[in-house]
């Protein structure tokens, strides 16, 4: 079996990786994919909350979705900079599944009908991340994304790609170690120790 972190071409470089805020189709179950569910109010509060604690750090750039509810979530976020739109970065498509409910999902590797197939994506997503990643900086690049491609970049980085969301609105570092990659939620003293 081949290993993703050797199936992939993935940059090595540390970034921070932010899922969207809350919409009513996240709060509701139900597979938005490639629609176009716009951020909620607590979507909208989920993201200006985390606001102050990306402030704290000077960012090398800020990359995201092409879909209208992570560039909401960027700007919030994010409001003095300029997100850079990456097509590869948009949500997975579901197909015939989207607008059903979440326990309809076809298991992870499987393609849905009339949708795109996890390995496909995660391609698309090593492209998008070779973007992001292409200059090497002292300040780290941040990611706007969806849940599918938080999927991809743990199972690029040699994680499990089942398992549970990444919460909405929630900053995490990702660093790569000596023995592969770990991640966690960004904390202020983290900021602090990546900003020295």
């Amino acid at each position: 079996m081949i290993y993703a972190a050797e199936k992939f071409d993935f940059p090595k470089l540390p970034f921070v990786f932010i899922r969207h805020g809350e919409t009513d189709a996240n709060r509701a179950g139900i597979i938005a994919g490639s629609n176009e569910p716009p951020l909620n109010e607590t979507g909208r509060e989920q993201a200006v909350a985390i606001a102050p604690l990306m402030a704290m750090a000077k960012w090398h750039s800020v990359y995201v979705s092409p879909q209208d509810r992570a560039r909401t979530t960027a700007n919030l976020v994010l409001p003095d900079y300029e997100a850079k739109v990456l097509d590869g970065l948009r949500e997975r498509h579901w197909g015939d599944l989207e607008g059903r409910p979440i326990s309809e999902l076809c298991p992870r590797f499987d393609t849905p009908p009339n949708g795109e197939g996890f390995d496909a994506m995660c391609q698309r997503v090593s492209f998008a991340m070779q973007q992001a990643l292409a200059e090497v900086s002292d300040d780290l690049t941040v990611i706007v994304a969806h849940s599918g491609v938080a999927r991809c970049i743990l199972y690029m980085t040699g994680f499990e790609a089942d398992g549970p969301r990444v919460p909405n609105a929630t900053p995490i570092l990702f660093r790569p170690t000596k023995d592969g990659w770990d991640y966690e939620n960004l904390t202020d003293s983290l900021i602090k120790e990546i900003s020295a």
